[in-house]
């Protein structure tokens, strides 16, 4: 294999994920053309997993399977209290995205059977909508992530586009009081800018849990979002700080 070629898989394989900057920070003699070509390559040949802005490895997406439905069996209680507070804000003929992840699942379990326009990119929230009678679905085409059972890529996005919305939910890695909301993946964290760019209301559901769990590696401002629905746990602090970013607590 050509050397240029294994010191990318040793990169994506060393950090898990990499964008397609930190590749060209990499390997500044490189061209993007030849870059993107060593990707496409690369994937064919099951040595890493191309994905939107960058690659992923093969092992962090194994690892990150069995997290995803270790995480479906957690803080079940707290989802649930969640999921029925989300489902109150809602009203017949509203547009909503509910994103991948096992609390927007719950929130699509508890939904009324109600005239709604849902927007997901989740597999597993998607089987959830099946009971669904009256409401029109549209689930976001791409490629499939399986550590997160979630749609990637650029048609994610482009479709993405062309919609108003009048909620976001969004799930989110953790909360820090220091840098806000976590996500761990650049797809992740650029799906929650479009999203508040293409929503009325932004909402983040998180369970207590995860208020200072984790550092994550990129971070969105609380003051891009407009209501945090959390389980009764929610930590004074957490309320405080969020409260001072004119973030609604639920």
């Amino acid at each position: 294999m050509e050397g240029r070629r294994q010191k990318i898989i040793d990169l994506v394989n060393r950090e898990g994920e990499v964008s397609f900057n930190q590749l060209k920070e990499a390997f500044p003699d490189v061209s993007e053309v030849t870059l993107r070509k060593d990707l496409r390559l690369l994937d064919a040949g099951q040595h890493l997993i191309r994905v939107y802005g960058g690659a992923k490895s093969i092992r962090s997406t194994y690892t990150s399977m069995t997290s995803y439905y270790m995480r479906n069996t957690q803080q079940m209680e707290e989802k649930q209290q969640i999921a029925r507070k989300a489902v109150k804000l809602l009203k017949p003929y509203d547009s909503l995205y509910l994103a991948a992840g096992s609390t927007c699942g719950a929130i699509a379990q508890n939904l009324p059977d109600i005239p709604l326009r849902i927007v997901t990119d989740g597999l597993e929230t998607a089987l959830s909508l099946s009971k669904q009678k009256k409401a029109e679905i549209l689930v976001l085409g791409g490629e499939m992530d399986m550590g997160t059972m979630q749609m990637t890529g650029a048609r994610v996005f482009s479709e993405l586009d062309s919609l108003r919305l009048d909620y976001a939910f969004n799930g989110t890695l953790g909360y820090s009081l220091e840098y806000g909301f976590g996500y761990q993946s650049l797809h992740a964290f650029m799906m929650t800018e479009q999203l508040r760019k293409r929503a009325n209301k932004m909402v983040i559901v998180m369970d207590s849990a995860k208020v200072e769990s984790v550092r994550a590696m990129y971070n969105f401002a609380p003051e891009n979002v407009d209501i945090l629905i959390s389980d009764d746990n929610l930590g004074k602090d957490a309320a405080r700080a969020l409260s001072k970013d004119h973030v609604m607590i639920l």
